[in-house]
């Protein structure tokens, strides 16, 4: 028996509207085909998840006053660029829970008060952030070392600082408001420590503290 192409053709149009009609009928809306695609949910931004970087601008002001007969007044002005970078993500429900962060720190400063006019500089620097869910008011706390050079040292009537460069040690607590979950306002208070390791012949350090103001935004 001869099968004719055209009867061929017309047997799988009428196949396929048999098929289109099925799934119409399984999906409840007869004569409708529903095509249903999977998207994958986007994952809501966090900026404390490992990985996650947060560049921050402060500036703000630190005295070290008179402490002894041998240690001059040094007030100065800062300003601090940081890029960080998030080392775990948050987990747990207790008071402290939180992550690490580590951070590269560029700084300035123009001194206001005693000897000298400038100091700049770099440090390293771990915080510890205090995390809760949902939160916007975000506290930490954050230590580090490094080194700096100034022009105070040429000015032999001072006892301070006694060479070109210098190492640095801060401490600092701090608080962030989350204005949105890529911007936030900070607020530190600080403490610096400066001096040579006695590797000059002058040697009796800066103790400074004080306070900054800056915004941060995490990528």
């Amino acid at each position: 028996m001869c099968y004719h192409p055209l009867n061929r053709y017309k047997a799988g149009v009428i196949s396929m509207l048999g098929l289109a009609l099925t799934l119409g009928a399984v999906s409840g809306n007869a004569g409708t085909v529903r095509v249903e695609t999977l998207v994958e949910p986007v994952a809501e931004f966090s900026p404390f998840r490992r990985g996650t970087r947060e560049f921050d601008i402060t500036a703000g002001y630190l005295v070290s006053p008179v402490t002894g007969s041998h240690r001059e007044t040094l007030n100065y002005a800062r300003q601090d660029i940081r890029l960080g970078w998030m080392l775990n993500t948050p987990r747990g429900e207790s008071w402290y829970r939180g992550n690490f962060e580590f951070l590269i720190n560029a700084f300035g400063a123009e001194v206001t008060k005693g000897p000298g006019s400038w100091m700049a500089g770099g440090r390293l620097l771990l915080r510890y952030n205090f995390v809760q869910p949902g939160a916007r008011w975000v506290p930490f706390f954050q230590i580090g070392a490094g080194g700096l050079g100034n022009n105070i040292h040429r000015d032999q009537s001072q006892r301070l600082i006694g060479s070109g460069f210098e190492f640095t040690l801060v401490g600092d607590i701090g608080l962030r408001y989350f204005i949105n979950p890529r911007w936030a306002v900070v607020v530190t208070a600080n403490f610096e420590h400066i001096s040579n390791a006695d590797s000059a012949e002058r040697n009796v350090g800066v103790n400074a503290a004080g306070g900054m103001i800056g915004i941060a935004t995490f990528f």
